[in-house]
């Protein structure tokens, strides 16, 4: 059953990530970097059923290699296509983007690496690599200890301190993000367990409303407070980076996480601040449109903002910097590039589904 409240919290996730591309005030940049990308791994895990490949890895593996490697290739070579000709019609023979002041072997190197500061001219495509090795990093781990809660949350916390660890005292960044897994397993383990735990309460509130009914006084509960003391620490947070900004924001993609536990408390604070807004809220037709295609959108808005921002240059004739941290360029951006992408996610979920790793229907038959 497709749960709609996701399905919107993925979409407010994906206009947060093209939002934060856009040049914003540093306070904003920080707020919204603090919790964006772990949001998305801990969905990913909320969404992962490890019931349906407890018997095949290798079905977990070819599945998730489909939906997630083949898109980020296709989604590399057609957007290194497109700013390879951007930069040849631009000014012909003259390099402008530093992707193509290498060698071409450079070049297919870097796309088979898969890191974002490697792959510079669509760095946002980082996500799709690090979840794949991240999400078989989960599946291990699932399949020692997914009956045992306890034990699987010390590794994953190990896997969190490892990748801590490892983003302070090793230069050497591994093929796929697969440094930055270590830290993402936390989120996406976490957004698993949140889903085992929160099920079963479906069930108790039946109990608990008869509890109320024959006069049985209700129990204290932290759980009942969660919200509220999540909302209100994403309130104090963005009101301290609002009088006091501060440009050390976090960036999963290049390993900078600042303070280990601030890092796991403002992402955590963030997730379940939204978590549980969008759990009340329900459902946005809107916002469901761009969680379900969150994926063309995270591939494809970079060239577009790219492309959008060189012409609002051209059209108003003043220089980019006056744009820069400016709330209402940004917004206004924003806005235009998801409606630019709506052509393009209608031509590939129609005519070109494979690019997002879907097999092709040919009267009603998959081939």
């Amino acid at each position: 059953m497709r749960l709609h409240w996701i399905d919107a919290l993925k979409g407010i996730g994906i206009m947060l990530v093209v939002f934060a591309h856009h040049s914003l005030p540093v306070a904003l940049d920080t707020y919204i970097f603090s919790f964006h990308m772990p949001l998305f791994f801990f969905i990913s895990g909320f969404l992962f059923d490890f019931g349906k490949y407890a018997e095949s890895a290798a079905n977990f593996v070819k599945g998730r290699f489909e939906s997630l490697m083949v898109p980020y290739f296709f989604f590399a070579l057609i957007t290194c296509l497109f700013y390879f000709l951007l930069d040849m019609a631009f000014q012909p023979g003259v390099t402008n983007i530093d992707f193509f002041g290498n060698s071409a072997l450079y070049g297919i190197y870097s796309i088979l690496y898969a890191l974002g500061p490697m792959v510079s001219y669509n760095p946002p495509l980082w996500f799709l690599s690090c979840l794949f090795v991240t999400e078989l990093l989960f599946y291990g781990l699932a399949k020692k200890f997914y009956a045992e809660p306890k034990k699987l949350v010390l590794w994953l916390t190990i896997a969190g301190v490892i990748g801590y660890l490892y983003s302070i005292y090793v230069p050497l960044r591994i093929p796929w993000n697969a440094d930055v897994a270590l830290s993402a397993v936390v989120f996406y383990g976490a957004g698993n367990l949140f889903r085992k735990i929160t099920e079963p309460e479906k069930e108790s509130e039946s109990s608990l409303k008869l509890k109320l009914e024959s006069g049985m006084p209700e129990r204290f509960s932290i759980k009942k407070y969660l919200p509220v003391i999540f909302i209100l620490l994403n309130i104090l947070y963005l009101g301290y980076l609002l009088e006091f900004p501060t440009a050390n924001k976090i960036n999963m993609n290049v390993l900078k996480y600042g303070n280990f536990f601030s890092f796991y408390l403002l992402a955590f604070s963030g997730i379940f601040a939204f978590v549980y807004i969008f759990k009340k809220i329900g459902s946005s037709k809107i916002l469901e449109y761009y969680g379900r295609n969150s994926l063309t959108v995270l591939a494809l808005h970079f060239p577009i903002k790219d492309v959008l921002t060189k012409l609002s240059v051209l059209f108003f004739g003043i220089e980019l910097e006056c744009f820069y941290c400016k709330t209402a360029f940004a917004l206004s951006l924003t806005a235009l590039n998801l409606l630019l992408l709506v052509p393009a996610i209608y031509i590939i979920n129609n005519y070109l589904p494979f690019i997002l790793g879907k097999r092709v229907r040919i009267q009603g038959l998959k081939t």
